[in-house]
């Protein structure tokens, strides 16, 4: 059983997510569904313009680009991409979410042209959510979740990255292997709930020195590595000393009622001889255990 012709326009208007009508030369034919303020905004002033009037230059291209090898292919075309009001003329004030949205596209040509012009239905759903959860989940798989900073699985992955173009364009890079002095005594004497304030204040220590590139990840317990990209060994060395510093004034001022916290580092850098980023992680190692044999709170 079909429906009647006078009943369509209600349908497709009581969709739950936006259909949209566009030509292959991006003008918003029709507009229908998608009327939930909660999840969407309304876009039916959005029609007889072009995405080219509304849009930012360079989503409006990927929009053309998106329609025209959907037609040019003759098939279901979808994809993913993130849109705000804001950047919809005309949509600023509109009521709806406010933030930055996700959106999965299907994108499906007609069969008949509109108005001379090919066509296609886009149907936008809103995958925020989903997107958010994913992110989410990203994180967790690498993200330490006493310290913030990065787990160990990050590092390795990092660490080999930065292997590959030390080994293909001959780029420096520098490993700072750090651990907390006598922590074992933190724990005995302070209790593991103050031990893991320490852990805390010492990722939230390194993180105020890093740059932009540099990562600092837990390693496991009481250590610590950091990556230096292309950093040689003495501005590594340096950046390991004002680390140190900073520890020791820092955790004075956070826990002024237990003894100084202080910290063993050894530094070493990626070399052409390498088979892996192992090498430096290695020599690192063996340095941060220097100076420990030396008397700890050192960089060797």
């Amino acid at each position: 059983m079909s429906l009647p012709a006078d009943l369509m326009p209600a349908v497709l208007d009581a969709l739950p997510d936006p259909l949209f009508i566009l030509s292959e030369s991006g003008r918003y034919l029709a507009v229908h569904g998608g009327n939930d303020p909660g999840y969407y905004h309304d876009g039916r002033i959005l029609v007889g313009q072009s995405v080219e009037e509304l849009l930012p230059a360079d989503k409006a291209a990927e929009v053309l680009d998106q329609i025209r090898q959907s037609l040019r292919e003759n098939r279901l075309f979808k994809v993913e991409y993130p849109l705000a009001a804001a950047e919809v003329k005309g949509l600023e004030s509109a009521d709806g979410p406010a933030d930055m949205l996700w959106f999965e596209g299907h994108i499906q040509p007609l069969a008949e042209r509109i108005d001379g012009e090919r066509a296609v239905v886009w149907v936008a759903r809103n995958i925020t959510a989903r997107r958010e959860l994913e992110e989410r989940l990203r994180r967790m798989s690498v993200i330490d979740p006493l310290t913030g900073v990065f787990n160990r699985r990050k590092l390795l992955e990092v660490l080999a990255e930065r292997f590959a173009a030390h080994r293909c364009d001959d780029e420096i890079c520098a490993v700072v292997m750090i651990d907390i002095d006598d922590f074992k005594q933190v724990n005995d004497r302070y209790g593991h709930s103050v031990g893991d304030e320490v852990l805390i204040a010492i990722a939230e220590i390194g993180r105020g020195i890093l740059r932009e590139n540099d990562l600092l990840s837990r390693f496991g317990g009481e250590e610590f590595v950091l990556v230096l990209p292309q950093t040689d060994l003495d501005d590594a060395r340096q950046v390991a000393d004002r680390l140190r510093r900073s520890v020791i004034e820092g955790l004075a001022s956070h826990f002024p009622d237990i003894p100084p916290v202080t910290i063993s580092q050894g530094v070493a850098t990626m070399r052409g001889g390498d088979v892996s980023h192992e090498g430096a992680l290695c020599r690192a190692d063996h340095a941060l255990y220097e100076a420990k044999r030396k008397g700890r709170n050192l960089v060797v």
